[in-house]
Formats: C-alpha cells, sequence, structure tokens
C-alpha cells in the first residue's frame, strides 16, 4: 500500500534556494518539452537524451520528467473514456425522463438540456474517435485565463508552471539516488544532488543538504503521537534500502516535501460477523451482525459537522470516524460492510442535489476506511446498495424496533456476510400483493421495487398527496396500509 507523509524544509540558504528554484524551472520546463514531443510521435529514449543536454539535467532527473509527461498523457486518455461515458449516459437518462414527461413546459426545458448534453458528447465522441484529448494547460484553465486578462503578472503565472520536482526511487541505489533522506542527530535532512564534478571517468555530483520535518501529530496533554506516526513510519522505511519517492512542491514562498513508501500491511483476519456502515451526510448508522446473520445490536454515530465543516475538518473527521469503526471491528473480530457505491457524473440532477452530493463525505469516508482497514487487517465487505433503505424500513426498523439508517446497516451487514435473498414478510404478501404467482416469479429486487410501490401508493392515499416519493412516513402510517390498527 502506498502511503505519503507530508513535510516541510525548514532552512535554506539564498544559494540553496536558488538552486532549488532552477531545478524547478529546469524540471517542470522538462515535462512540458517532453510532453510536446510525445505527442508529436517522438522515441521515448530520444526524448531522454535531448532533456538531458538542453534542460541540464542528469540521467535519472531525465528520466523522471518524460515518465511524467508520459503519466500525464496516460491520465488524460481516461479521461477522455470516462466523460464520453459519463455523456453518454446523461443524454439516455434525459431522453428517458423526456419520454415519461406529460407536462408541455417540461418537455421543452428537458428538450433545452438533451441538446446541451448530446453537444458534449458529440464532442467527446470526436475526441475518441480521432484518439485526442483537449489541450493541456500547463499551470491551470482558470489562471491561464486571468493571466489572459491581465489580472496576475508573468511571475506569478510563472511561478505556477514551475513549482515542483519529481525524484523516483531505485531500489539498487539505496532508495533514492537524486533525493536521500537520512536521520542525523534526531533531526532528518534532506540530501539533493546538485552541480555535476567530472573526476577522471567519472562523474560525481556535488550535494545541497537541507532539515526538513516530517509532519506528525503530538497530543498537546500527553505528548504522545496521535494516529499515525508518519515520521517513525518513513524512518523505519529507509533502513530496508527500498526505493521511495519524494517530490518538492513551492507553495507560498514556503518549499514542501512529500515522501511516497510502499507501506507493508498485515493478511485480513477470519471474521466472526459483520459491522454494516449505512453512510450519511450527517453520521453514520452501524449495526452488529453474527455470522448467522442475527442481529447483535445497533447505534447512531452523528457527525453533523459533516455537512458545514471546512474541507480540512471534514477531511479529518471523516478519517477519525473511519478508524473508530475499524477498531470496533478489530475488536469484536468482525469485517465492516459497507456499499460499492459508484461515484459517477452520469446523471442529469438538479443543482440542489449537486450542492448536497458534493458535500457528500462517503467517497472521502471509503477510501478512509480502506486504508485504515488494510493496515489492521480488517476485512471490508462491499455490497450493492440496491434496496437496502426500503428493506430496512420496510422488514427490520419495527421489527427491532432501530432507526432507519440502523435498520439499512442491518441489511448491508446481511449482504456482505451473504444473505442476499430477503424474503417479503407474511403481513406484506398478504395485504399489499395481490397478483401472487405472478409475484413469485420476478427477482428478489423486483419484488421488493413492487412492494415499495404498493406502499406508496396506500401511503398517497391515506394522506391525499398528490405525490409521496419517500418510505419516512411508514412508520407513521405502517398500521393503517397494513389495516391491523
Amino acid at each position: 500500500m502506498k502511503t505519503t507523509a507530508m513535510g516541510i524544509i525548514l532552512e535554506l540558504t539564498a544559494k540553496q534556494k536558488e538552486y532549488i528554484d532552477n531545478l524547478m524551472d529546469n524540471y517542470c520546463a522538462a515535462v512540458r518539452w517532453a510532453f510536446k514531443r510525445l505527442l508529436d510521435g517522438w522515441k521515448v529514449q530520444d526524448i531522454r537524451i535531448t532533456v538531458q543536454e538542453k534542460f541540464r539535467l542528469n540521467s535519472r532527473q531525465a528520466n523522471d520528467a518524460v515518465y511524467d509527461a508520459q503519466t500525464i498523457i496516460k491520465s488524460q486518455y481516461k479521461l477522455v473514456q470516462m466523460h464520453y461515458e459519463n455523456a453518454k449516459a446523461k443524454v439516455e437518462f434525459t431522453e428517458k425522463r423526456i419520454a415519461k414527461a406529460k407536462s408541455p413546459a417540461k418537455i421543452a426545458k428537458l428538450q433545452k438540456r438533451l441538446e446541451k448534453e448530446q453537444r458534449k458528447l458529440a464532442f467527446w465522441q470526436n475526441h475518441l474517435d480521432n484518439n485526442t484529448f483537449p489541450p493541456v494547460v500547463f499551470g491551470g484553465k482558470k489562471l491561464f485565463q486571468e493571466r489572459c486578462k491581465g489580472n496576475i503578472t508573468r511571475e506569478e503565472w510563472q511561478e505556477v508552471r514551475s513549482n515542483r520536482y519529481l525524484s523516483r526511487g531505485d531500489k539498487t541505489k539505496g532508495g533514492n539516488l537524486n533525493t536521500r533522506i537520512y536521520e542525523d542527530q534526531d533531526q532528518i535532512h534532506l540530501d539533493i544532488a546538485a552541480d555535476p564534478v567530472q573526476k577522471g571517468k567519472s562523474v560525481r555530483y556535488n550535494r545541497i543538504t537541507v532539515p526538513i520535518y516530517l509532519a506528525q501529530k503530538p497530543s498537546k496533554k500527553t505528548g504522545k503521537i496521535n494516529g499515525i506516526n508518519y515520521r517513525q513510519t518513513v524512518l523505519d522505511y529507509l533502513k530496508t534500502g527500498s526505493a521511495y519517492q519524494v517530490e518538492i512542491l513551492r507553495r507560498d514562498g514556503k518549499y514542501y516535501v512529500h515522501v511516497s513508501i510502499e507501506e507493508e500491511v498485515p493478511m485480513p483476519y477470519n471474521h466472526k460477523g459483520a459491522f454494516g456502515i449505512d453512510a450519511n451526510p450527517d453520521g453514520l448508522g452501524v449495526t452488529q451482525v453474527d455470522c448467522l446473520g442475527q442481529y447483535r445490536g445497533s447505534e447512531w454515530l452523528g457527525q453533523g459537522e459533516w455537512t458545514y465543516a471546512r474541507t480540512n475538518r471534514r477531511n479529518n473527521q471523516t478519517c477519525e470516524m473511519a478508524k473508530k469503526v475499524i477498531l470496533r471491528a478489530k475488536e469484536k473480530g468482525y469485517a465492516l460492510a459497507v456499499e460499492d457505491l459508484k461515484f459517477k457524473n452520469d446523471k442529469s440532477v438538479t443543482a440542489k442535489f449537486n450542492r448536497m452530493s458534493h458535500s457528500f463525505v462517503w467517497s472521502k469516508f471509503l477510501k478512509a476506511v480502506d486504508r485504515c482497514a488494510a493496515r489492521e487487517g480488517v476485512p471490508i465487505l462491499k455490497v450493492k446498495p440496491a434496496f437496502t433503505s426500503v428493506i430496512g424500513i420496510l422488514k427490520y426498523q419495527h421489527m427491532y424496533g432501530i432507526a432507519v439508517h440502523e435498520a439499512a446497516g442491518y441489511v448491508i451487514a446481511r449482504r456482505g456476510l451473504g444473505f442476499d435473498h430477503e424474503k417479503i414478510p407474511k403481513v406484506l404478501l398478504d395485504k399489499l400483493v395481490k397478483k401472487k404467482p405472478e409475484f413469485k416469479q420476478m427477482t428478489n429486487w423486483k419484488q421488493w421495487s413492487a412492494v415499495k410501490k404498493s406502499v406508496l401508493a396506500k401511503i398517497k392515499k391515506i394522506t391525499k398527496r398528490k405525490k409521496v416519493n419517500s418510505l419516512v412516513s411508514w412508520q407513521i402510517h405502517r398500521k393503517n396500509v397494513l389495516g391491523i390498527g
């Protein structure tokens, strides 16, 4: 598992600062130049040789610059494919909405949206057919537009285009030849290869050594490290002699260091049950289920700040919550069952839904859970999310007297343990299903979909509302719907 520890260069002399700035300028210029030559069809080896001579880089630095350019091109081709698939799905989704719409005004609005989406689809289709991608702006499109308008200076524009240096590792050379990291008298140092010096037939390099600080989170009360001690993790990794990558970034006059290492993780243990997690914008519904699929307790872990906190605080709280549930699962010897959601922008949705989904932490929570679970050896069970809330509300919420999200977590945990088929309760079959032979021929999910529609129709009739799309009021109207009041 790849792990990146972040740090900062503490002190720089004027000479060291000048050299690092020049190194960044040459490296970023080499990446841009290699990027263009790769698109022109040059051979990779020819580009490497020319980059080394043209930008005064050593062979390893030249190789890293060309590799960086190759990575950018690969990512752009993947982005074109992803944007095309999303655009195609949006067109199909809008066409279905138009087919179902009855109001002329709504159809007209959807038709305008469809035309816009079709233009985007044609744009990405053209790139896909010609094996091309849109122009890449090194430094960012927004800042480029600001530069064109004269809102930022030429120096500011060059600053964002030449603010990084990347050095890949090599196990045969002690980890990283161009940028070594070592500890001396409780201080970590970064040793950078500088100007070449000819010594007989061989070439050696002068070195620039600067002190760096690797971030860690000591407690103000106890002084102990909270969470992962990344500083010690990196130092222990250096003793193995394995390869590590170093990236130097310049932001607001400060020089940050990112050290990437391969972290070893234990094998997941054999679980005795599962914790089902139903994630929501304001917290988690957590339910414990034993190996037989039986309910063993549940709780709601509220996190209201997720809906309004700043990005850094929200990320920190998300990771802490992930670690909390992982450690609970490890203590019980359980696995963690989560929904395998796909985060794709492939639906024509409203601005309100976009705002809600943009701040939704589920994607970040899943990433945090994956990393933390790998470190602790906790198995992760990813299940399909279809009808988890519907089954939880209609079947288990009243049975166990638990909240909606805890009931959904129960369904997720059971599904993760292999209990995929959820039988329709007899009371629901008797009161809501009229054509039982046809109903039994349906798949399980279609059965639950039919039951949901019947429940919504009954609630709509009882409440005399024009439209009812949610099962939120199921517990209120349950007795009236089933005729058992």
